[in-house]
């Protein structure tokens, strides 16, 4: 039974990582490209349009990019929680799951990477954790010291000086 639930959290945690490794090989030329565009645009438009303001245009002209993307990001989230809410009409009549926020953990591809990652991610921490004890208890100290706030310090009284002896 649970050799099954482990092998199918294996095939979604490998089709998840081999979609994202895909996703970012094909990524990578076209920034380089982007790059080597924007340096050549650059020297393009100082040379015709002065230092100052032919660096302001591509500046510009990068900030209408990222609107651009921007809005074509938003309009596709769009449309895809359309599509989840038109397809999903079971969910939305059952109040328990409408009245509840949603949790990152609610997505199966997330459940499935933790449920087959963490045998092997828990005891390295804990390996690696108790290696260097020393390390994370000052790191704990520090936290603790960074999270006090002056106003701590601020509120509890200075100690008043001792009376005066009386002759």
């Amino acid at each position: 039974m649970f050799a099954s639930l482990f092998k199918r959290a294996e095939q979604s945690v490998d089709s998840a990582i081999g979609d994202l490794g895909n996703r970012i090989i094909i990524t990578i030329p076209f920034l380089v490209a982007l790059g080597f565009a924007a340096t050549s645009l650059t020297l393009y438009l100082d040379r015709l349009y002065g230092s100052e303001l032919g660096t302001l245009l591509v500046a510009i002209a990068f900030c209408l990019l990222g609107f651009i993307i921007a809005i074509v990001v938003r309009v596709r989230r769009d449309i895809s929680a359309a599509n989840a809410n038109a397809t999903d009409e079971a969910a939305l009549a059952d109040e328990n799951t409408a009245s509840r926020p949603q949790s990152m953990f609610d997505d199966e591809t997330v459940m499935a990477v933790l449920s087959s990652a963490a045998p092997i991610v828990v005891p390295a921490m804990i390996r690696t954790g108790l290696k260097n004890w020393p390390v994370l208890l000052a790191a704990a100290a520090g936290l603790y010291v960074v999270s006090r706030s002056d106003h701590q310090s601020a509120v509890t009284p200075a100690a008043s000086p001792p009376p005066p002896p009386s002759s």
